[in-house]
């Protein structure tokens, strides 16, 4: 539709244009130019932009999203066409992510516009479109939102505590996801699958900060007993790529990888370019020899809430399972908490990867819920568990004298 199209038009009348995407009191649209006169409104960032870089955005930016596997579409009021909101979906390997807001100004009202604008996707991606599944994501004082949805037939599949922070509260983040009922049908619920388990789930003490006799090792962020962690540099690429083609073990991931010396060396130096980076990673050194052994990060590091996703990997099976994992993860913690002033963490791992889910269940972490039918697996589809832990709880966790 073009923008002579929608001005010719009368108020309340351009929903008349569509078959479907159309529901009581909103439907969905593409954007156009003149959408950004009321951006402000509708764009997923409490950084607000001026008109003119949305029109830009609309104009150049937008028409390549396709290549990145994701569509934006604006949600529009039926009574006067007025764009209240926005959508943002994600195709993946099985189904499809949506991130969607409606103007929090629009109170109570803006939280049922918003459901409906869900509902409405849901059933043309999932029911109509055959996806295996939808997800999405809403706040803990989305009261009425979390009710109707579920009432729509999505389920509460995962909860991070005090994830998000809005006037001076915190708020958990909700994940809501909208299953194909054919699928659950042939392979049933994931929400109602065993998750395999091993170790006690004991939670160990944590190690003692060290305090050290002489200088600590080169350009080094943190010390341990045995390791310690210091920035990713691009000569770790090479040892990355080596291991990656000499790995031994498939079950901690979805399979076996293998990464280019380059894309390493581009994913390390693209990761710390910026003075409040997503992205940190550091890599575990032993600290009698000062050989890379390992790394660990803080993924989607917020700033502004204060979170953060934790990751470590140990790239030769003969450094995993002899603790220098829960060491290294420890001293990430105690950076991400005590340094980085970070308010809660949250980490996943694969269903099968039960070795990693009991370091993380031994560390302090609680599970908060299943990232349910994220890849193809043994003739279905494959799950994830969901941890977070608060910095609260991990302060409160024993302590090695």
């Amino acid at each position: 539709m073009s923008e002579t199209t929608t001005l010719e038009k009368a108020p309340g009348t351009a929903s008349q244009d569509y078959t479907f995407l159309v529901g009581e009191n909103v439907y969905l649209r593409t954007f156009h130019p003149g959408d950004e006169k009321n951006a402000t409104s509708w764009r997923r960032s409490i950084f607000p932009k001026s008109s003119e870089l949305v029109e830009k955005w609309i104009k150049e930016e937008l028409p390549k999203e396709g290549k990145h596997k994701r569509s934006h579409l604006a949600i529009a009021r039926k009574s006067d066409d007025v764009i209240i909101g926005s959508m943002l979906i994600y195709n993946g390997d099985v189904g499809i992510r949506v991130n969607a807001g409606v103007d929090p100004l629009y109170g109570e009202n803006g939280q049922r516009w918003l459901v409906e604008a869900l509902a409405i996707a849901a059933e043309w991606q999932v029911d109509e479109n055959h996806q295996a599944k939808m997800d999405t994501e809403i706040t803990s004082d989305q009261e009425i939102a979390l009710q109707q949805l579920l009432q729509a037939g999505f389920v509460e599949t995962a909860r991070w505590r005090e994830m998000l922070d809005k006037n001076g509260k915190r708020y958990d983040r909700i994940l809501l996801s909208y299953f194909n009922a054919g699928w659950v049908e042939r392979i049933g619920h994931p929400m109602e699958m065993e998750l395999p388990r091993t170790g006690t789930g004991e939670i160990r003490p944590v190690p003692a900060k060290v305090v050290l006799d002489g200088d600590p090792p080169a350009n080094a962020v943190i010390v341990g007993q045995r390791v310690y962690l210091r920035p990713e540099d691009k000569k770790d690429a090479e040892y990355y790529e080596k291991s990656s083609r000499m790995e031994d073990e498939a079950f901690f991931d979805i399979g076996r990888h293998i990464f280019p010396q380059a894309k390493l060396e581009k994913w390390i130096t693209d990761g710390t370019d910026d003075d409040y980076p997503k992205y940190l990673g550091y890599a575990v050194c032993l600290r009698e020899n000062d050989e890379v052994i390992g790394s660990v990060c803080l993924l989607d590091t917020d700033f502004v809430n204060r979170t953060a996703e934790t990751g470590s990997f140990f790239h030769e099976s003969k450094n995993r399972g002899n603790g220098y994992g829960s060491e290294a993860k420890q001293l990430l913690l105690e950076y991400a908490f005590d340094v980085l002033g970070l308010h809660m963490v949250n980490s996943f791992v694969y269903f099968p990867n039960t070795r990693s889910a009991a370091a993380l269940r031994k560390q302090g972490y609680r599970e908060c819920g299943r990232l349910c039918w994220l890849y193809p697996y043994e003739g279905g589809f494959g799950n994830m568990v969901l941890f977070d832990l608060l910095a609260s709880e991990w302060r409160a966790l024993p302590r090695e004298t």
